[in-house]
């Protein structure tokens, strides 16, 4: 001990991001200099998912008093992942307030438990200037306010998150100017309606269509789409509207659309194509040329 107490307090903050941050927080009991040290790591990474009700509820009590005294002048990177019901709307909103406060460059919100009406993220998350990566989860409610702007961010993961109304996506990604990785994943049972991603710097899409979501067409136009992966395993007919992908280099494609020529047509740029879960690998060709006319 007394060889680690000669440390620095950065190095020391080198090693204490090396453990998991429940780890890392009770280093605090050992003396008064560990006491507040952890409050410095730029990384946090909480969760509920192990563990009893009554630890469950000291991570609560723990985060409602802690984190908004968190010292740290950048968050790199927070991560929040629920699967019980002992964290409340309250805890979701404060942490993202603290790591927005704190310019997080990377956000993970995980929300596995089931709830009546999905929680809302506060407005400011909509504004950081520093965020390179957010990722959603689960139950969440986007509701985009009308003041968005995201400057930084290039990384977006939305998965089975419930959207305010249609247009909402597309508020979010007409505010995210040098965007290049975006994953959807839409929620079973329900309804998107008209789902828009007009994004001029995408260079990687993945979007994933369930089985039992009803979604009247997909749009989507990306000048600068380098990888495209769609599941659309919907019972539903809908029309894709894709336009312009010069650049595409590699695509994987599997649909219930009854017209997939037509789809597959939208796409003749593409270099590598692969279709189904057989993954048929075309290249350029004449053949391939043919098959889309």
């Amino acid at each position: 001990m007394d060889i680690i107490s000669d440390l620095s307090d950065e190095l020391l903050l080198k090693i204490l991001q090396l453990v998991p941050t429940k780890v890392a927080v009770s280093t605090s009991i050992l003396s008064k200099r560990w006491e507040y040290l952890w409050m410095w790591l730029p990384k946090l990474d909480y969760c509920d998912s192990i563990g009893s009700d009554h630890e469950c509820g000291r991570l609560q009590s723990f985060l409602d008093r802690n984190l908004p005294l968190h010292r740290a002048p950048v968050i790199e990177s927070f991560r929040l992942r629920i699967c019980c019901s002992c964290l409340k709307p309250k805890n979701i909103k404060m942490s993202v307030l603290t790591a927005v406060s704190h310019c997080a460059r990377e956000l993970e919100i995980l929300n596995q438990f089931f709830l009546a009406k999905p929680e809302i993220l506060p407005s400011n998350l909509y504004t950081c200037k520093t965020l390179v990566i957010l990722k959603l989860v689960g139950e969440i409610f986007l509701d985009v306010p009308r003041m968005v702007s995201l400057p930084s961010l290039k990384t977006l993961e939305l998965e089975r998150v419930t959207y305010f109304k249609d247009g909402t996506l597309q508020r979010l990604l007409s505010n995210c100017p040098i965007l290049e990785y975006l994953v959807l994943i839409l929620k079973d049972q329900d309804n998107s309606g008209k789902l828009t991603v007009v994004v001029p710097s995408l260079q990687s899409l993945s979007l994933y269509i369930p089985y039992a979501h009803d979604i009247d067409g997909v749009v989507i136009e990306t000048p600068c789409l380098k990888y495209f992966i769609l599941w659309d395993l919907s019972w539903q007919d809908h029309y894709f509207l894709i336009e312009n992908m010069p650049f595409l280099a590699e695509a994987y494609v599997d649909v219930n659309l009854s017209d997939t020529k037509s789809l597959i047509g939208s796409i003749t740029s593409v270099k590598r194509l692969g279709i189904c879960s057989k993954v048929i690998i075309f290249h350029l060709s004449t053949h391939f040329c043919s098959f889309c006319r």
